[in-house]
């Protein structure tokens, strides 16, 4: 029996989604330890309408971004499938073009910020147009630096993603403080973010020279293939994202300065659990475009995946509705939060949704399912919609993100049971 035991376990921890989601844990805790510390400190030094400001950028930022972020995984689908299969030329060439088609489209959305910078700071009541031009940069470095990234993905370097993702919260930890005791307060936070992803992405080349200066690159690409699988694909992630963004801007915009600093320390608080479990799958996905191109079974990957998201999602709201205080303690520092602790395990059960239905549609888009698209863009149209219309106080904007999360799950519940069906019946 304990042989078996020790078996069993020797086995679990070797498994490949296992031990490759556990390098990236470990680096995403460090961190997340030192961006705990970086919010723990703002939220005790600048006042809650600033603070509101802050989130409020921020959520504009994820949303700007969101695009770049959702080419990621395209990126990783196809440089996945190339290197699977030792196309080592063609890699080489998708790099190089990614990396010139995104380097465009940084530059188009920075003059894009500074066009739409008197509407952003009307609608966001933000009262220095300074900080949409700085987002704006960040935004530009983030397009670019998604090409490097989702590359190191697709090569499995997560002990070195694990590296620069620590060494980029050290440097914001180390030149926000500063930044923020010398008085420059939101600015001085825009420009320790700023510095953090210049640094991570300017490292990101030394393990990927390879690609750069490949002599037998192949530019010939399958440009069709990769538009009618990246239109969709950007849209469901855009969709996706927008889950934990648009409440927190709809919040900005219906509610008062500090009601919406408060609400923006209620929604860091609950992604703690996302930002615990979001490793998992971003494992995940690399692992089953690799087992599928090897035409090796990839569902039990998806079985692990879900468990080892599930289970520790739903021990944190666990410990939400049982020590409310306790947590906004802990990672808000007291203060004026308290008045969001009755909220906290309700936006916890959100956020546990929003892990599991990260975990599903990743998972269809690794199998180019693209037409799941249609089902996470009618949830987030419908969570948006429901806000806007259902606004009185914090807890009808919980229950509309509850909601239309878990009747999204329900219909991608459904539809993994059709393909699961398809594919047994295949095989």
């Amino acid at each position: 029996m304990k042989e078996k035991a020790i078996h069993y376990t020797k086995k679990i921890l070797t498994h490949e989604l296992v031990s490759g989601s556990s390098v990236l844990f470990i680096g995403t805790m460090v961190a997340n330890v030192f961006a705990f510390l970086f919010n723990l400190f703002v939220v005790r030094k600048i006042s809650y309408s600033a603070y509101g400001e802050y989130s409020a950028l921020i959520s504009l930022f994820t949303l700007a971004t969101i695009p770049a972020q959702s080419l990621s995984p395209v990126i990783v689908r196809f440089a996945s499938s190339y290197l699977a299969k030792k196309e080592e030329g063609k890699a080489s060439g998708f790099y190089l073009h990614m990396l010139s088609f995104l380097s465009i489209v940084a530059i188009f959305m920075f003059v894009g910020f500074l066009l739409g910078n008197g509407y952003l700071k009307q609608f966001l009541h933000i009262a220095n147009t300074g900080y949409i031009v700085l987002v704006g940069t960040i935004v530009a470095v983030s397009y670019i630096s998604i090409v490097n990234s989702a590359f190191l993905q697709s090569l499995l370097k997560f002990g070195f993603i694990s590296v620069v993702t620590s060494l980029g919260s050290i440097i914001k930890l180390t030149v926000g403080v500063i930044l923020v005791l010398l008085g420059y307060q939101v600015g001085g936070i825009l420009w320790a973010i700023l510095l953090s992803l210049l640094v991570g992405f300017i490292l990101g080349f030394y393990p990927l020279k390879r690609f750069i200066f490949n002599t037998h690159t192949d530019r010939t690409i399958a440009l069709k293939e990769i538009i009618v699988y990246a239109l969709p694909t950007l849209v469901a992630f855009f969709a996706l994202s927008s889950f934990t963004s648009t409440d927190v801007l709809l919040v900005k915009h219906f509610f008062s300065g500090d009601n919406a600093g408060l609400y923006s320390g209620l929604s860091l608080v609950g992604r703690v659990i996302f930002y615990f479990t979001a490793p998992i799958t971003a494992v995940m996905f690399p692992l089953v475009i690799k087992r599928h191109e090897e035409k090796r079974n990839f569902h039990s990957l998806f079985f692990v995946a879900t468990s080892l998201v599930l289970l520790p999602s739903v021990a944190i709201t666990v410990f939400y509705f049982l020590f409310p205080t306790i947590a906004v303690s802990i990672l808000l520092g007291g203060k004026g939060y308290v008045a969001i602790a009755p909220y906290i395990g309700w936006y916890g059960i959100f956020l546990c949704l929003f892990s599991i239905l990260n975990v599903f549609v990743n998972f269809f888009l690794s199998l180019k399912h693209t037409e799941v698209v249609i089902l996470v863009g009618l949830g987030a149209l419908s969570q948006a919609i429901g806000i806007s219309l259902f606004h009185t106080n914090f807890a009808s904007v919980i229950e509309v993100s509850i909601i239309t999360s878990f009747g999204l799950l329900l219909l991608l519940l459904l539809y993994y049971y059709k393909l699961y069906a398809l594919s047994k019946k295949t095989s």
